[in-house]
């Protein structure tokens, strides 16, 4: 049984993408995905959202109209010893 899921989106909170969480339910329900990640960069990243982004993804919805909606980060591993940017 396949789960159509996406688990690598950017918003345009992190400026190099074009799309918002609204678009990506439309588009999730349009394709059929029932699952997806919102991984916007982490501060150390050049494009990287304000962290006051983050902390707002605690009021997103975690699932609407059928589609679920995880809230994630793309971590930046910072050195050799593997600290990253979002601790």
């Amino acid at each position: 049984m396949m789960y159509p899921v996406d688990l690598h989106m950017h918003t345009v909170a992190s400026t190099h993408a074009y799309s918002t969480l609204h678009d990506y339910i439309a588009e999730a329900k349009r394709k059929g995905i029932k699952l997806f990640a919102i991984t916007d960069h982490g501060p150390d990243m050049a494009d990287a959202p304000h962290y006051w982004h983050f902390i707002n993804m605690r009021i997103w919805p975690r699932l609407v109209e059928g589609v679920g909606i995880l809230r994630g980060i793309e971590a930046n591993i910072k050195n050799t010893h593997g600290e990253i940017d979002c601790t």
